[in-house]
């Protein structure tokens, strides 16, 4: 049984939880004598990469930020996909995002489709960079599909919802630990703050930083030792920077940069909480992440993070700035509620393993090369 994936979410990306996924998977799969594989690409920066010994695209990150480079790129990764779509040596063709490039190319092949979230469903009109006008691309995609892996329940159901789709064709395949956190204690090389409570990824759109900073602010201000410290998603923006100033709390809100996986692990094991108020989530990578670490996780209630966490987390309305609030003070200041939280955070994490994802991912192929 040999798979296709294409070039798509490593054309233009150095990171990224869905390159990362498609990356832990052929991982997962390299060396096993049931199943090959093959990445359709010729040119990435992407760096989950720099690593696989399956694939070594030609990189160029000199020209990484001009648009005109990437597009090329891009276009001369799809004339690659499809001469291999063409060629037709695999049996399964499994795309790595939403283009419909193939469908005219993939013949009567079985194809597996992916489906992360439905953040352009939902939030498509209010954030349009999310890929407003993307559903009836997807809807294409879903109906040519032999099946849909949704990496959550509740993404299961916002597919449901928001689109015409046979039921049946959707499996659930939760999303593993990627986080690689050695067996031995990481030494502690960063200089972080004693007390912090901790965000970390990008501060955008939906995912809610500026409602989460307001419910912050008099935390901060009653509480001159206590720090927010931003991990990762880049330097704080202008606007960011006039909110934080205007509070007075410049010297309580700190960035600091991700540069690997033991500064994200340090960041985690550190914290006092990890606050993820994303006003949705496919899945939730960094809840597990954090759980991993013995981070106690205050959560968005009523997504994915309900489904990662169940009963180690404290749940807010991610909306509602005086929740939030409530959430991280019952935290932060409770140290026999983090003990608990640290506990049952560790006794969910194993449910959540990189290669149980690959073993039912697999179990997915096998199905529909021996249907």
């Amino acid at each position: 049984m040999k798979v296709l994936y294409d070039h798509q979410t490593f054309t233009g990306t150095q990171y990224g939880g869905i390159s990362r996924y498609f990356y832990e998977l052929m991982n997962a799969f390299a060396g096993r004598q049931d199943i090959e594989f093959e990445l359709s690409l010729k040119f990435s920066n992407n760096e989950y990469l720099r690593q696989a010994n399956y694939s070594h695209p030609v990189r160029y990150q000199q020209f990484a930020n001009n648009p005109r480079v990437n597009q090329l790129f891009s276009r001369l990764n799809r004339l690659y996909s499809s001469t291999k779509l063409s060629l037709g040596n695999f049996d399964i063709f499994h795309p790595t995002y939403y283009h419909s490039y193939f469908l005219d190319k993939v013949g009567k092949k079985p194809m597996v489709l992916t489906f992360h979230d439905v953040l352009s469903e939902k939030y498509g009109k209010v954030f349009p960079v999310l890929g407003e006008g993307l559903s009836e691309l997807k809807q294409q995609l879903i109906k040519r599909a032999d099946i849909i892996i949704s990496v959550s329940e509740a993404t299961k159901q916002g597919i449901v919802e928001y689109f015409e789709v046979d039921e049946a064709k959707i499996k659930v395949v939760p999303l593993g630990n990627y986080l690689d956190k050695p067996t031995i204690a990481v030494k502690n090389t960063l200089t972080l703050p004693e007390q912090y409570v901790l965000f970390v990824g990008k501060r955008d759109y939906y995912k809610n930083f500026f409602t989460f900073l307001e419910a912050m602010i008099p935390i901060l201000l009653k509480d001159k030792d206590l720090r927010l410290v931003c991990g990762g998603g880049g330097k704080f923006s202008e606007q960011e920077k006039y909110v934080i100033g205007q509070a007075g709390i410049q010297n309580q809100v700190l960035y600091h940069p991700i540069f690997d996986d033991t500064t994200l692990i340090q960041l985690y094991e550190r914290a006092q909480v990890f606050v993820f108020p994303s006003l949705m989530e496919g899945f939730g990578l960094p809840v597990l992440e954090a759980m991993s670490c013995g981070c106690p996780v205050a959560v968005t209630a009523g997504t994915s993070f309900d489904e990662i966490a169940e009963g180690a987390g404290v749940y807010f309305e991610a909306e509602n700035k005086d929740s939030i609030k409530e959430a991280v003070e019952k935290v932060i200041y409770d140290q026999s509620l983090q003990a608990k939280m640290r506990q049952r955070g560790y006794e969910r994490v194993p449910l959540f393993k990189a290669e149980t994802t690959a073993k039912k991912t697999l179990e997915v192929y096998k199905e529909l090369v021996n249907a």
